[in-house]
């Protein structure tokens, strides 16, 4: 399907009528754009079941290097320390007790996480390791809900969860979803890539025959490629059992690993984390009422309230799964929009959400984001992401608004028209992440701090003049450009500045006119070639109503001979006119 043609008739951006207020605007072509993430290597140690040499071995062979692990607790096994057990995991392993699991999380800095009561498959079955029939429901949940009650009779509030054997399907996942934060399998083993996916996070299992060095090479690939790699392992021994099923792996091992992400970590090039600061999380949400605590309000709007519903059902996530939003099929495409966010042209951001299809025929469920300047008309828009099928996952992705022009913007999530999809969405985040390099203003001298200088020069000297009474633009005030015609017209010409046909430029221009009588502030463009001789130019905006305002307007060179262009202000005095410029931005997108 295309997206673009969909968003050609579904966004509401479009569709809206592009209206000029306090900011003199023409049409503006929306340049391609590309995320820049701000990844980093990071490593997790993990280790399932709970094992009694979590914390006689690991433990002391990580902290020797600073590090530390994620123990995934089968709480139904904790206390069997003798040899065999009735502990499903394994019946030839010992398990701590709750003081060794206490201890780890309080004196080793270690994660405790949940991996189930009794260690079952969740989603399938298998006789031949004592499950011969798949769980009930009922039963799936007690697994999953039960271990984190356990773990918080205990002191410890388990936000980690990882499924036994890897096993697990749409409704214990979302089971999961309700009460964890993070999800990690066992099977999945891809990368995890910025910004993952929480509800299933990437491993890669170490037991014999698995090698140190192949372990080294996958952090060398972690650390090439920004991934965060989590490693997962079970039992370790002083000497390791070479058969695979055993799930073992040898001190001397660990110790080498450990002593190698060390060397790494020190010289900045890999962060070791537990698994739940693994994410990218933040405790800034810009989105009011993400989790919908108060339903489909506090500016989350919809244009088809039968499409999206506000259910109270606890069918959302984790830490607030009790309210969230139902999706439901409609006869035409419809859309939940959030609040505006103000957002900042050089600072990248991260919007997360959790998405549970459970069922769709055709068509999708799409991610998208319209972006407005700073009157509120909708100027560009980026297409995110979409799911087409049945599926449960969280939905991260990156944001950076497309240009400078871009002063708030909203999160669209779209269905097309007769779907059949039935889903729930729920803890919606917009946070920032990073602060990109500072794009350069091209206009030397724009608030006039150096006097009427640096290129600037006026055919007006009586006229137009160097203002320094705080009649500026609101953030550097002092210094401005007064104008003041009774009659005629009267110019101030910008320095000419180097541009390319083959960029597109947007110009933002602060001017305050205090009074008007039959005048006008006109904005034009004066093109040269290489020699500096003019050759064309592009009449761009005129004002001509009092008050403050920034007009702003984009700019193409007319041809490819174009090698310079220089901004004309044009004073028209009419009967009178009174009027201030300053800060005069030209961006190259």
């Amino acid at each position: 399907m295309n997206k673009l043609s969909i968003f050609q008739t579904l966004s509401r951006g479009i569709v809206a009528a592009i209206l000029v207020a306090t900011t003199v605007t023409v049409n503006f072509a929306v340049p391609s754009h590309a995320d820049t993430a701000p990844a980093a290597a990071k490593i997790t140690f993990s280790f399932d079941d709970g094992a009694a040499s979590n914390y006689t071995y690991a433990a002391p062979t990580l902290a020797k290097y600073g590090l530390s692990g994620t123990s995934f607790v089968t709480t139904g096994c904790v206390g069997m320390t003798t040899v065999p057990n009735t502990c499903r995991a394994d019946r030839d392993v010992k398990y701590m007790t709750w003081t060794q699991i206490k201890a780890l999380k309080n004196t080793y800095g270690w994660e405790i996480g949940s991996h189930t009561i009794t260690h079952p498959y969740l989603a399938t079955y298998d006789a031949s390791d004592g499950q011969p029939k798949p769980l009930t429901q009922t039963q799936v949940v007690n697994e999953i809900a039960g271990s984190k009650s356990a773990l918080a009779a205990q002191g410890i509030d388990a936000t980690a969860f990882a499924s036994p054997y890897g096993d697990y399907n749409q409704f214990s996942l979302e089971t999961i979803a309700k009460y964890y934060s993070v999800h990690r399998g066992f099977a999945d083993r891809n990368n995890n890539v910025w910004p993952y996916n929480d509800l299933i996070v990437q491993n890669f299992p170490v037991q014999n025959p698995v090698t140190v060095a192949q372990v080294k090479a996958k952090i060398d690939a972690a650390i090439a490629n920004k991934h965060w790699l989590v490693l997962t392992f079970h039992d370790i021994a002083t000497v390791a059992s070479t058969n695979p099923d055993d799930y073992q792996y040898s001190t001397a091992n660990l110790e080498a690993i450990a002593a190698y992400v060390k060397t790494k970590q020190t010289a900045g090039l890999i962060k070791a984390v537990n698994a739940s600061d693994g994410p990218a999380t933040s405790s800034t949400n810009l989105l009011t009422n993400g989790g919908f605590a108060s339903g489909i309000t506090n500016g989350w709007t919809t244009d088809n309230t039968a499409a999206f519903k506000a259910d109270s059902a606890t069918n959302g996530s984790f830490p607030e799964p009790a309210k969230s939003v139902l999706v439901s099929s409609a006869t035409k495409h419809s859309h939940l929009f959030s609040p505006r966010v103000t957002v900042d042209s050089n600072t990248l951001y991260v919007i997360k959400s959790y998405l549970n299809v459970r069922a769709i025929k055709s068509g999708e469920i799409g991610y998208y984001i319209d972006e407005y300047d700073a009157s509120g008309n909708w100027v560009s828009g980026q297409y995110k992401t979409r799911e087409s099928s049945v599926y449960l996952e969280n939905i991260n992705f990156a944001y950076k608004p497309t240009s400078v022009r871009v002063k708030t913007a909203s999160l669209q999530i779209y269905t097309t028209a007769n779907s059949g999809i039935s889903a729930y969405i729920d803890s919606f985040q917009w946070f920032p992440v990073s602060t990109m390099s500072t794009q350069v203003n091209l206009m030397p001298n724009a608030t006039f701090d150096s006097g009427l200088n640096n290129g600037w020069k006026t055919d007006d000297t009586t006229n137009i003049k160097l203002d320094s009474a705080n009649h500026g633009a609101p953030a550097n005030p002092v210094n401005s450009v007064a104008a003041i015609k009774t009659n005629g017209t009267a110019h101030l010409f910008a320095p000419q500045i180097a541009v390319s046909s083959t960029k597109s430029y947007y110009l933002e221009n602060y001017l305050n006119i205090t009074a008007n009588n039959g005048g006008e502030v006109g904005f034009y463009i004066d093109e040269y070639d290489t020699a500096g001789n003019w050759i064309s130019g592009q009449y761009k905006a005129t004002v001509n109503t009092t008050g403050t305002k920034d007009v702003v307007f984009n700019y193409t060179p007319s041809s490819s001979a174009v090698a310079k262009a220089g901004l004309q202000v044009i004073f028209t005095g009419g009967k009178g006119l009174s009027a201030y410029f300053d800060n005069s931005r030209f961006w190259a997108l």
